[in-house]
């Protein structure tokens, strides 16, 4: 029996014994820092390592995508990367990182694949860490998180059984050392709006997630014949390095002619913080889309009885308050598609709101 199994055994009970606190501060020790998948233009990644993250969305968003980009950069730094594939076929994975631009000889020595057909068990830890042995893994994906939990028998509505999940191959993972990344899905749209600070299910997904978790919100959805383009919002950062609600990154996919994908992820422009935000404006907005209780086009959104005289003023001015309210996570406005309420934004609350006096109220009257 290996070492890393006799760990495995000799751990039961172990983690309640007292911590020394001293050797766990001791050489300055210094919160962690997001640094799996970097973002250009960012001195931050994505994901903690050795703790377990997410990212979620809806169907045919671009999450894979997301998940492949940060298993190659590993692979081409030398690490191995895991992907835990509970949808998919191994060819798919790695013809998929041969579009992203990733040498095939580099995929078959790093890449770590794991395709369950059976439910996590004893036996499970177990294999999983003697088939990781020795070897430096600075990334696993695990795609995804609800065929993950259906192939476990759990209910991911059922908080116990959703924390005994995450205490499964998620935490093995993390434990030893790798950035974990799970891909999940968003809620679904209710009459009342859909809440996306946290993906489908129990809220305890969102307590298990001790690194960051991100909302990605589309604003076209990447095939084969069309160009994609996305954005992760933070949804939450255990240790502060991105505020929640802010764009962590925006990602362009374009179809290259020889079959490959130009995958470019970065920091958003820092200047458009400083766009003008007609703030009264994203609050009456924020409340009429939340009182239709359904997404609305553009044309109609920009009708929304938020003032007292029409005309072209008016409508610029919803037109800003709308970009503003989707960049900064309120709303949802697919590139085409239709305007969807996701929380409700409140000026009061706001520490960047625009005064009164200082914003277009000739074009708008308040209600």
């Amino acid at each position: 029996m290996s070492a890393e199994t006799e760990s495995v055994k000799r751990r039961v009970g172990e983690t309640w014994r007292p911590v020394d606190l001293t050797a766990v501060m001791a050489a300055g020790y210094e919160p962690p820092a997001p640094v799996a998948c970097m973002v250009t233009g960012s001195e931050f990644g994505l994901f903690y390592a050795g703790r377990v993250n997410a990212v979620f969305g809806d169907s045919g968003g671009g999450k894979s995508w997301v998940a492949l980009w940060s298993i190659k950069e590993a692979i081409e730094n030398g690490h191995h990367a895991v992907l835990v594939d509970y949808e998919d076929h191994p060819a798919a994975a790695v013809l998929r990182l041969e579009a992203l631009g990733c040498d095939r000889a580099k995929v078959l020595e790093y890449l770590i694949y794991i395709q369950p057909q059976e439910r996590w068990s004893a036996a499970s830890e177990l294999n999983l860490i003697e088939g990781l042995a020795g070897r430096e893994v600075s990334i696993a994906v695990i795609d995804s998180t609800g065929e993950g939990m259906a192939l476990d028998g759990v209910n991911p509505n059922a908080d116990d059984e959703v924390a005994r999940w995450f205490r499964g191959a998620a935490r093995t993972l993390a434990a030893l050392g790798a950035a974990v990344v799970l891909i999940d899905h968003a809620p679904k749209m209710k009459a009342e709006g859909r809440n996306v600070d946290f993906a489908i299910g129990s809220q305890r997904k969102r307590a298990a997630i001790n690194g960051a978790a991100y909302y990605l919100e589309v604003m076209s959805a990447p095939s084969r014949d069309q160009d994609g383009s996305f954005k992760l919002v933070t949804r939450k950062c255990r240790f502060g390095h991105r505020k929640h609600g802010t764009v962590a990154c925006v990602v362009e996919m374009k179809n290259e002619e020889d079959g490959g994908i130009d995958f470019m992820m970065k920091q958003p422009d820092p200047s458009a913080s400083a766009t003008f935000r007609p703030t009264w404006v994203m609050q009456k907005m924020s409340e009429w889309l939340q009182q239709m209780g359904q997404p609305v086009s553009w044309r109609q959104a920009r009708e929304a009885p938020v003032g007292k005289q029409g005309g072209k003023g008016k409508r610029q001015v919803v037109d800003v308050a709308l970009a503003v309210l989707r960049d900064e996570g309120y709303i949802t406005w697919p590139k085409g598609g239709q305007i969807e309420h996701v929380r409700g934004y409140c000026e009061a609350k706001d520490p960047r709101h625009t005064p009164r006096e200082s914003s277009d109220a000739e074009a708008v009257e308040p209600f």
